[in-house]
């Protein structure tokens, strides 16, 4: 048996300029600014006994061939590695992850590289693991978003991530203290969906809309520098900015539900925005009035935000 955790992660700054479509034209690449988070997924395998691959996720597969498993990210990586039959796989989350914006699909493409690869004796370092999920995901399923959820979920902490165009990501780790960690609340919408069409839009409308992605990348700056000046008020105030400008890069973003939730805690609150691609999902908060985000929004799932600065990590394996 083998249990493999990696966490979710919440973003601050520069979501979109980790999209190959703008840093590999842009001349200072992309940049993102993001922390892993304390809730997790989890990826367990156990071997079985004959020759097939059981996957229990939302549902439950027992497939004799790789070809068979309608869970792509689990057939894509058991495909990568050529794994035999002979193996259960399942996949958990401490939250209720999908839809969330918190990364959760990637998330547990991590775990299963990880987990996968561990397996076979064959473990692959934080960075590496990144980089092969950004290539299932991007290169061989196509999916229309960028490269910050696997590196924040594989890494772990409080990082600033720049993406260059010859695919090269510099990752500078960020020293935070007990005073900014504090700070964050996310609260759930009660709204799931799906992010593709939000990003697929997004994606398209990169060329048009430069100017603003331009500017999300320099808030990224900005934000870099009010945290490392210890301006977490100003940090908050850019979180918002950014989002305002997020919302004008495609339809869907955010809608009556979500900016009442918004207008209903903003004045507790120093900075807010949707996580992921939005439509739904969690909105965090920076806040120093914790309590107080917590009772205006006691209809709805809440909880303080503490950082994982471990990433993606096997944490039982028995190989009997």
């Amino acid at each position: 048996m083998l249990i493999c955790q990696t966490p979710l992660r919440i973003s601050f700054f520069g979501g979109g300029t980790d999209i190959p479509e703008y840093y590999t034209t842009s001349p200072n690449g992309g940049q993102v600014i993001s922390a892993a988070i304390d809730k997790s997924t989890y990826v367990i395998l156990n071997r079985l006994y004959r020759d097939q691959f059981v996957c229990n996720y939302t549902k439950k597969e027992t497939v004799s061939y790789i070809e068979e498993i309608e869970h792509e990210y689990i057939r894509e990586v058991l495909r990568h590695f050529n794994v035999s039959p002979g193996l259960e796989i399942t996949t958990l989350a401490d939250i209720p992850s999908e839809g969330s914006g918190l990364a959760s699909s990637s998330s547990i493409l991590v775990g299963l590289i990880n987990a996968i690869s561990t397996w076979i004796g064959e473990p692959m370092n934080q960075v590496d693991i990144a980089h092969l999920a950004c290539h299932i995901e991007l290169e061989i399923l196509d999916k229309p978003i960028g490269k910050q959820d696997q590196f924040a979920v594989s890494y772990g902490g409080f990082n600033h991530f720049r993406f260059f165009k010859d695919s090269s990501v510099e990752i500078e780790e960020l020293q935070y203290d007990a005073e900014f960690e504090r700070k964050f609340v996310l609260v759930n919408t009660g709204q799931h969906r799906q992010a593709s069409s939000i990003l697929t839009s997004q994606k398209n409308s990169i060329e048009k809309k430069i100017k603003k992605y331009n500017k999300i990348y320099d808030l990224c700056t900005k934000g870099l520098d009010a945290f490392e000046d210890k301006h977490y008020d100003d940090f908050g105030i850019l979180m918002t900015e950014s989002m305002q400008i997020k919302n004008t890069l495609a339809k869907g973003i955010t809608n009556a539900a979500i900016n009442a939730i918004m207008q209903n805690s903003i004045s507790w609150a120093t900075g807010c925005k949707i996580c992921g691609a939005g439509g739904g999902g969690y909105i965090l908060f920076m806040t120093d009035h914790a309590k107080e985000i917590h009772m205006k929004n006691r209809t709805l799932d809440t909880f303080d935000v503490g950082f994982d600065n471990q990433g993606t990590r096997i944490v039982f394996y028995n190989e009997k």
